[in-house]
């Protein structure tokens, strides 16, 4: 589902022929003059915007933030990568009590950062991202993380698939170890307290309303357990109970078990 009106821009001239194969794999609009300021920009309010560092999401308007993309060498996804972080995911995924490496199934991917640390512990991610945009942003900055020696062998246990997870899921009983999801969480009231990024893909995906169908088929094609992230205070979705939770200040991993890790 795209919620946000979308087109996609060149920040310069140079970019205008990628930005028109971006645009057609979209299916959006390429705005024929480059756009090398996006707060001078009145409509759309927001740009798939495309130039030597990548492709973005890029809000317009005057006081827009910054441009929102994957990057796992500079930006946050590379600090929480080597400062190790993400204790909690680590544990609810299950990596340290298993005897061999895992393959997990990613089946919201986003911008993903968690599918990055848990590639950083030997595991083979799958990753589904069906938003076409969000897919993009993910789909180019794996390639350019691929091209740095310090994340090239995480990049290649990294297979990512544009489109939704479901029909997936449900064809493919026990095909891996752990399911792993991340819903897009309900808005909070407090706005400042969500990232940009969070907003920014809020803004163009709108919420994961079929989150239970996800757990559902997520516990069919689970061989050990199923993870889903959620707002620390909020109910777990609908089905069954989890087996147990990993909670941290702001959010929960609920984990449902089938079976012993391998």
């Amino acid at each position: 589902m795209m919620v946000a009106e979308l087109q996609v821009a060149a920040a310069g001239p140079e970019w205008l022929p990628v930005a028109a194969e971006v645009a057609q794999r979209l299916g959006l609009e390429c705005l024929p003059e480059p756009v090398d300021r996006p707060a001078k920009v009145a409509s759309p309010a927001l740009l798939v915007l495309v130039s030597g560092e990548g492709v973005s999401l890029q809000a317009t308007g005057k006081k827009a933030p910054g441009p929102v993309r994957v990057d796992w060498v500079h930006g946050r996804s590379g600090h929480r990568r080597r400062q190790g972080g993400a204790e909690l995911l680590v544990k609810a995924i299950g990596v340290g009590r298993a005897s061999r490496p895992l393959r997990i199934l990613d089946a919201t991917a986003g911008l993903g950062e968690d599918a990055l640390v848990l590639a950083g512990f030997d595991c083979e991610l799958m990753l589904f991202e069906r938003s076409p945009v969000i897919a993009e942003l993910l789909a180019d900055g794996m390639a350019r993380a691929a091209q740095e020696p310090a994340l090239s062998d995480r990049l290649a246990r990294m297979q990512l698939e544009r489109g939704d997870a479901t029909r997936w899921l449900a064809d493919h009983p026990e095909a891996v170890d752990v399911v792993y999801l991340d819903p897009m969480f309900p808005e909070k009231r407090n706005s400042a307290a969500v990232r940009k990024e969070m907003q920014l893909a809020r803004s163009v995906v709108g919420d994961d309303g079929d989150a239970a169908v996800l757990l559902e088929t997520g516990l069919t094609a689970a061989r050990h357990r199923v993870v889903v992230k959620r707002p620390r205070r909020a109910d777990p979705l609908p089905g069954p109970e989890p087996a147990t939770s990993v909670e941290g200040r702001s959010s929960r991993f609920d984990v449902y078990s089938r079976r012993a890790l391998p």
